[in-house]
């Protein structure tokens, strides 16, 4: 089930990356690739085991409870994935599916009430209706399982890769006319964030789970005492701190960048000292894995997944605590050697998630979903 690679997120990313790489080492099984509408459809059409249609419908919920199940019936396939969350409740055959990080739960004040009520009522149908689960991460994964009352058994963790454009730059030239496009200071932290609302579409209010708060505060506590800036990358980020009650004189040192697409996060990656991430909840950190990817050394939130993609390669502090945050920013910036040792272990750690294990894990995993019931 293709649908979720029309998304311009993490999503489209994930599913485009996994999917090549399943088809590129795949020489036992065919794939039926189905998409709901025409802007990904061909993307595959190279690989002969893939077989791609495009399955028009209403609304996402009758491509998924309707149109899907029909098509796979007609094509006799063995099991039905969604990379991203919902199944079809009703199939001649089982079905699997991703597990997104469950926004509306943690957080249910952003979203609309009715898609937070619908999300309760219907995530449980979906979990049991799936035969094989694929979280991002083992803490998403034992998360869910909280939320269920049971223990995810039938759940392969098949965490997402980078882009090969996340890598260091050797070109000097390309970075330091980068950094004069931006008018970057020559030593800075880094922050990416959101502060868009996820859940209301066309809303103007903000949503503080990246909580960009703690990385300002931190930086105020310590940026007497060391010489760098503070970079913050996102959309409205100052006019979110500004209705979160800073003043113009706390963003002494601090520059906004506002946007910054996705293709030039690399070069923002390699000139930064230090990347920051203090969020109170992330179901992987894909942006944290883009930052050591590049050997950029970081400190994050010691909750959440952060700590598990990171491993010894991060270090890990208190999102509640911006003291904390601005002791771990000093400890690095201020030993060279730490800095050098934590951007090799940056690149070694990153290494370790790649498409191909991913696409091994995931192929396993729906082997084992068309077992016996």
């Amino acid at each position: 089930m293709m649908r979720a690679i029309d998304q311009p997120s993490a999503w489209q990313a994930f599913i485009e990356g996994l999917v090549e790489k399943m088809l590129q080492i795949d020489n036992e099984n065919n794939y039926l690739l189905m998409y709901k509408t025409d802007k990904w459809y061909g993307r595959f059409r190279s690989y002969k085991n893939a077989k791609e249609v495009l399955i028009t419908a209403p609304n996402k919920f009758f491509w998924d409870q309707v149109s899907v199940p029909l098509e796979a019936r007609k094509e006799k396939i063995d099991v039905i994935w969604n990379p991203k969350f919902s199944v079809p409740l009703i199939s001649h055959c089982p079905v699997a599916m991703g597990l997104a990080e469950m926004g509306w739960r943690i957080w249910p004040e952003y979203y609309e009430k009715l898609d937070v009520l619908y999300q309760k009522l219907i995530f449980r149908i979906y979990c049991r209706k799936s035969r094989h689960f694929f979280p991002w991460s083992q803490f998403q994964r034992d998360e869910i399982g909280r939320y269920l009352g049971k223990t995810l058994d039938n759940a392969t963790v098949t965490p997402p890769a980078v882009k090969e454009i996340f890598r260091p730059i050797d070109d000097r030239s390309v970075l330091e006319t980068f950094r004069e496009t931006k008018k970057l200071p020559r030593n800075f932290i880094l922050g990416v964030t959101r502060v868009d609302h996820p859940g209301v579409e066309g809303s103007t209010s903000f949503f503080p789970g990246k909580n960009v708060d703690t990385t300002v505060k931190a930086f105020i506590q310590c940026r007497d005492r060391i010489p760098h800036g503070l970079v913050i990358a996102g959309r409205r980020v100052k006019e979110y701190l500004l209705y979160r009650g800073f003043s113009e004189s706390d963003f002494k040192g601090v520059h906004f960048l506002g946007f910054v697409p996705h293709d030039e996060l690399p070069k923002l990656f390699n000139l930064a000292q230090l990347f920051v991430m203090p969020s109170f909840f992330e179901g992987f950190g894909l942006t944290l894995l883009e930052a050591m990817a590049c050997g950029c050394p970081a400190v994050v939130s010691e909750t959440g997944a952060c700590s598990e993609v990171g491993g010894d390669a991060a270090l890990t502090a208190d999102p509640n605590d911006p003291a904390d945050f601005a002791e771990k920013i000093i400890s690095v910036l201020g030993d060279e050697a730490k800095l050098q040792d934590l951007r090799q272990k940056s690149l070694d750690r990153a290494a370790f998630f790649n498409w191909e294990r991913s696409a091994r894990l995931t192929i396993e995993g729906l082997k084992k979903a068309t077992g016996k019931r």
